[in-house]
């Protein structure tokens, strides 16, 4: 007997499908920047990654964009981490700067200090253990960055990085083969047959899961509300001003306690901002993938993340109840302030426009808000309904049902 699951249904995929079928703002956008004359500087966070750093600034210098300055903050590594970096600089003739901390005090610091410590247009952030496997991810990013003005925030799409893809990637550049070479890094052993099993589930669990949340979800999603809800943050462009402007929103309230993960918090304040997170399709990085084991860990970071931001930026989830009380208040005979008409809009055109400023936000809400308060929904009730399935019906909570197979009995 085959199975269907409806596991996979749920309102971020209604959501996604209307998008799709909604299709992209087609409007021409009249940006008054060129994303060509654009200063970039990099920051890569950096903690006991000894044996992927070298390969994460190959990929970063073999971009065809140019980059203004690169930074590697070192947070306090136990291996020789800083070392590398020095090496792989002496080496290849790129000037690379170091950043040492005495002892780890996080991404979110590491980050906070390059943006307030730069003055470019936008502010690259790379993880050690990411590499751009496109050669133009730098300047697709920064051309749809400054595209519209709206934009505060860019990524690609991420593959997971594999240990195969790893030896290649190093064979292939001599300077990365040079460094490996003179720190004894080349010499991988071979995993266990275990791990490598273990390995393979993972990467394949995350390859699919990355190709239908990137190309279908995320796509869909925003193609109808123009933006993601917050980037990849694994190899994520900014807009430096908007970083920092989120930053100086976060200091005197949070610290830089930006939730469990820094890149949910940050794209949450750029939508209660009316700011874009833009997802380019076609230009990749890639990732190495936590075990099949921290998955749960990872699952739970994320999660508790996402709450943590929606109830630091209520207004958004809370948009919908907003606007369907403006629309009450309205057939009431109320007396409210409309949003800003075409004529008090900005002159630039871009696509999705929306009005600035969180004032608008906790006024009218935002047309992204249904998808925080449908991703909200999911992430509370969906773990719930299994658990009380499992233990009352366990057989439903699988959430199938029979298909009929040609040419058998169905009812068997």
């Amino acid at each position: 007997m085959a199975y269907i699951s409806y596991w996979f249904l749920s309102p971020g995929l209604f959501l996604a499908i209307l998008g799709k079928l909604k299709g992209q703002d087609r409007t021409r956008p009249t940006p008054d920047f060129d994303w060509r004359a654009a200063t970039v500087d990099v920051a890569i966070p950096a903690r006991d990654e000894e044996n992927s750093i070298a390969l994460a600034l190959a990929s970063l210098f073999r971009q065809d964009f140019p980059t203004r300055k690169v930074t590697v903050i070192d947070d306090g590594s136990s291996d020789r981490t800083a070392e590398v970096v020095r090496r792989y600089g002496q080496l290849s003739g790129h000037p690379v700067e170091l950043v040492a901390h005495q002892e780890p005090a996080g991404k979110t610091p590491s980050i906070r200090e390059r943006c307030q410590a730069s003055d470019a247009d936008a502010l690259l952030i790379l993880d050690a253990d990411t590499v751009l496997t496109d050669a133009n991810y730098v300047s697709r990013s920064i051309e749809e960055l400054f595209k519209n003005a709206g934009t505060a925030s860019v990524c690609g799409e991420v593959t997971p990085l594999t240990r195969r893809c790893r030896r290649m990637l190093a064979q292939a550049d001599p300077v990365v083969s040079a460094v490996q070479a003179e720190f004894g890094l080349a010499a991988e052993g071979r995993p266990s047959r275990l791990q490598a099993l273990l390995e393979y589930f993972t990467v394949i669990y995350r390859s699919t899961l990355y190709v239908y949340l990137q190309r279908f979800v995320y796509d869909g999603q925003m193609k109808l509300f123009g933006s993601r809800l917050s980037p990849i943050g694994c190899a994520v462009a900014y807009r430096n001003n908007r970083l920092r402007e989120c930053f100086d929103f976060a200091g005197p309230r949070m610290g830089d306690n930006l939730s469990n993960s820094e890149d949910i918090f940050i794209g949450h304040f750029f939508a209660w901002k009316g700011y874009r997170n833009v997802q380019v399709m076609g230009v990749r990085c890639a990732s190495i993938e936590p075990p099949v084991g921290r998955l749960p860990a990872q699952l739970y970071l994320w999660s508790s993340s996402f709450l943590q931001a929606t109830h630091y930026f209520r207004d958004l989830p809370l948009s919908p109840f907003k606007k369907l009380w403006n629309r009450a208040r309205g057939l009431l005979g109320a007396r409210q302030k409309r949003p800003p008409s075409k004529d008090d809009r900005r002159r630039i055109q871009e696509q999705y426009r929306a009005p600035w400023g969180e004032t608008y936000t906790k006024r009218f809400g935002r047309h992204i808000g249904l998808l925080d308060l449908a991703s909200m929904i999911e992430k509370i009730t969906y773990p719930l309904i299994l658990f009380f399935l499992m233990i009352f019906n366990p057989k439903l909570a699988l959430f199938t049902r029979p298909t009929r197979e040609r040419g058998g009995d169905p009812r068997a």
